[in-house]
């Protein structure tokens, strides 16, 4: 156990087995989010996925002002903005969880339900994004990065960026989402989600304080971070291809307890079931994991890491990220509706 933080292992146990509990039942999905949202103007998901970010946003960003922790060292606040990688990932991101049937947590879940569909693109995601972190697509990754990317006099925040204070910043932002809310309450009869998205938002400032505050060594400091599933999918692919297992972290331990505590749900409620891809899917299912995996690597993040984790530090790589997901989701749903 020497070496081991115990903060950063069990909070992320902690935090993913949380997760789980709520993304399991409620089906907590971006791309369901978005989608539900175009078609059929059901705005359970994205109302849920707004509240989601005003929490998350909102206690994080006191979690800076108040000096509890240094989100500006986080990995979503660094000095160069690499806007092209953050879009474009994030654009290739939506696209390939569309393709798959779910973002990168909902897959997790629904690969511990027994659906052999989301497993495919669940391995794929975890190869690919390993290739373009560590293999032959890291050449090119790195050099895009080099061609594109904008040296910062300070950090990628976009209250630093706009010489704006930070509390304005954040009261825009909160108002948006207010505004957004506000409208969804009225068209949506059902609220139930409201609750998930509180409770998964608290889970990303929690995470924020675990790494920040409680798993900090004085002998051994680490960058603060929270919950995100790309890199962790990363490394598990790195596993696959090299066999040597990384260390563990914050992120890694919060996937595994996701996965681990949505297969044990799945068992107990009777919902476990493998089920394999419909016919002429399996393809898609592959090639939507290997997007996932190119799109996240590029984006430095999937919907969690820069969806949840980096929007919450009220980072612009991160907000292009975000719309870039959405983006490659709404013009794929409306490409896979034409030719349904």
């Amino acid at each position: 156990m020497s070496g081991l933080n115990l903060w950063l292992v069990g909070g992320g146990m902690a935090v993913g087995a949380v997760f789980a509990v709520i993304v399991q039942p409620f089906r907590f999905c971006m791309v369901a989010g978005t989608s539900n949202l175009l078609l059929i103007k059901d705005y359970r998901q994205a109302l849920a996925f707004a509240v989601t970010l005003l929490i998350g946003i909102s206690g994080t960003q006191l979690l800076e002002m108040f000096d509890m922790v240094a989100i500006a060292e986080s990995s979503y606040r660094n000095h160069t903005l690499d806007w092209f990688g953050a879009s474009v990932g994030g654009f290739i991101f939506g696209i390939g969880a569309t393709l798959a049937g779910g973002c990168a947590a909902r897959t997790i879940v629904k690969s511990m339900e027994g659906s052999m569909h989301s497993l495919l693109a669940l391995v794929s995601f975890a190869l690919v994004a390993s290739i373009t972190q560590f293999g032959f697509l890291e050449s090119v990754r790195l050099s895009l990065t080099e061609m594109t990317s904008v040296e910062l006099v300070s950090d990628a925040g976009i209250a630093t960026i706009l010489g704006l204070p930070q509390w304005l910043v954040l009261a825009v932002v909160a108002v948006i989402l207010l505004l957004f809310i506000f409208k969804g309450w009225k068209q949506s009869t059902d609220k139930t989600m409201l609750g998930a998205g509180i409770i998964i938002g608290l889970l990303v400032v929690t995470s924020w304080y675990i790494t920040g505050v409680l798993a900090q060594d004085e002998f051994d400091p680490t960058r603060p971070s929270a919950i995100t599933v790309s890199g962790p999918m990363a490394r598990f692919g790195y596993i696959i291809l090299s066999g040597r297992i990384p260390a563990f972290s914050f992120s890694i331990s919060f996937v595994i307890g996701t996965a681990v505590v949505s297969l044990v749900l799945a068992i107990i409620k009777g919902q476990f079931k493998i089920t394999p891809p419909n016919k002429g899917m399996a393809k898609m299912a592959v090639l939507g994991g290997a997007l996932m995996g190119i799109g996240a690597i590029m984006a430095y993040g999937c919907n969690i890491g820069q969806g949840l984790s980096g929007i919450s530090t009220l980072s612009l790589e991160s907000l292009l990220a975000v719309v870039g997901m959405v983006a490659g989701i709404a013009v794929m749903t409306k490409q896979l509706e034409k030719t349904a």
